[in-house]
């Protein structure tokens, strides 16, 4: 069986190749959903009525947004990745770096100009994704290597994928600025998580994660109280309903449970990947907590 791509120029015949390539990130970066389920959230959030077509451009622009950031990283990840034996492309010798960065570009691109197609402030937040991307991973910025930038960008593009939804229809309002900060608030704790998985690799290579920086078990003492304020936060929202607090009060004590499992075994690298897996549904039921209220708010409001 050949390589996915070792291509030097660009040709149409080779489009099977460039699409085996694009497939394989899209299996391999299943995070990224958590992004466009924040976008569509929000939407909901702020919508009446949410038409087919918008949540539609919305979805799919935030998506190729997510999955471009990720690529590009590979592009100029490789020493790491390699040391983690991470299961990625270009690490793995299985595509060239220069195909993987075109894939890239184009994804920016197309999710650029579907956003740019629902109004200004989307365009604008689309913009500011793509420049804090290039800017998280080009080698002249390399802000993922600077501490604490990697995750303070990481945290900024969970909080701008939770605003674009309410930007989209012109309805910025409490339940929407909510989701943005616990999508914030909960990027310190998957980010972080992803580190400690990489922590030797990242060592390695010079980068300044916080785990390397602060210590591992002071990165996940910095963790553990999120759930605790996200809860917090989201029981003293406007509208609350029963459902939205036990739905709350189970993702947040799961999460508290799994990041004391952390703290434990945070040398076994497959029961870090499981925790973040795990954590990721918490932070979507979380989500779906804020939606609820909003809806309870809608209902009370008619």
């Amino acid at each position: 069986m050949r390589p996915l791509i070792y291509i030097q120029g660009l040709d149409i015949k080779q489009f099977p190749d460039y699409l085996e390539c694009l497939l394989h990130y899209m299996r391999q970066r299943s995070q990224v959903y958590i992004f466009v389920a924040s976008a569509l959230l929000s939407l909901m959030i702020a919508s009446k009525g949410v038409e087919p077509m918008l949540a539609i451009k919305l979805a799919v622009g935030t998506y190729l947004i997510s999955l471009a950031t990720y690529a590009y990283n590979d592009v100029t990840d490789t020493i790491a990745d390699r040391v983690n034996k991470v299961n990625r492309a270009i690490a793995r010798g299985k595509a060239d770096d220069k195909v993987v960065k075109r894939i890239s570009i184009a994804l920016f691109f197309i999710g650029m100009i579907l956003l740019m197609h629902i109004n200004l402030y989307t365009a604008m937040i689309a913009l500011i994704c793509t420049v804090l991307a290039v800017a998280y991973s080009h080698p002249r910025t390399n802000l993922k290597d600077r501490f604490p930038y990697k995750t303070l960008v990481n945290a900024s593009g969970a909080g701008f994928a939770a605003l674009i939804g309410g930007f989209a229809v012109d309805d910025l309002n409490v339940n929407v600025v909510i989701l943005a900060v616990v999508s914030f608030l909960f990027l310190f704790i998957l980010a972080p998580l992803g580190d400690i998985q990489d922590y030797e690799g990242d060592k390695a290579a010079g980068k300044r994660t916080f785990p390397v920086v602060l210590g591992i078990n002071t990165t996940i003492a910095m963790m553990s109280p999120i759930p605790f304020v996200v809860t917090l936060l989201l029981l003293t929202s406007i509208n609350i309903s029963m459902l939205s607090i036990v739905v709350t009060s189970i993702a947040n004590t799961v999460s508290t449970i799994i990041l004391l499992l952390v703290y434990k075994r945070w040398h076994d690298k497959a029961m870090v990947k499981m925790s973040r897996h795990v954590l990721r549904l918490m932070y979507v039921m979380n989500q779906i907590s804020i939606l609820l209220s909003a809806r309870v708010g809608a209902e009370e409001g008619v």
